[in-house]
């Protein structure tokens, strides 16, 4: 089994123990809010969140996966009228929006499809890859997006 971790974390700023050491938003509640001396704002956020959403969409077509699966539901938000649930299919055109939710802490789940793939969102705005395979060309795939960083690790989030 292969896992990747993508973020927009630089690993230059990690020490001996992974810990990333340079003070950066980690959430989309920390918009508005100042981090070396720079104000954090909803246009920079969004670039960012795209970007996630474009490594999810590389390795898909990557790995010729059409549809995930909704898989471990959490719902934060009673603000939002979700239609979501355990199980649910989500299609390239669902896709958007439902990383959005996630990423922006509104729900948490797994997305999996039936062909050993998963993807898992932790904390602080990390993202995971977890196959049977990840191969080097769908590793450097994503490493084409700039501003994301691609290491091998294990998703805390397998079972």
């Amino acid at each position: 089994m292969d896992s990747i971790r993508v973020t927009k974390y630089n690993p230059q700023y990690r020490d001996t123990n992974d810990v990333y050491t340079r003070e950066e938003w980690t959430s989309f509640s920390d918009i508005n809010k100042v981090f070396q001396g720079k104000l954090f704002s909803l246009n920079e956020y969004l670039l960012v969140e795209e970007k996630y959403i474009k490594a999810v969409k590389t390795i898909l077509k990557e790995k010729n996966i059409k549809n995930l699966k909704i898989r471990d539901l959490e719902i934060y938000s009673d603000d939002l009228n979700l239609n979501l649930k355990e199980g649910d299919s989500i299609g390239s055109l669902n896709l958007n929006e439902v990383m959005k939710m996630i990423l922006r802490e509104n729900i948490w789940c797994k997305l999996v499809s039936d062909d050993y793939f998963e993807i898992h969102f932790g904390y602080d705005y990390y993202m995971y890859f977890v196959s049977s395979e990840i191969s080097n060309r769908v590793i450097e795939s994503v490493k084409e997006i700039e501003g994301l960083f691609v290491e091998k690790r294990k998703s805390p989030y397998i079972r």
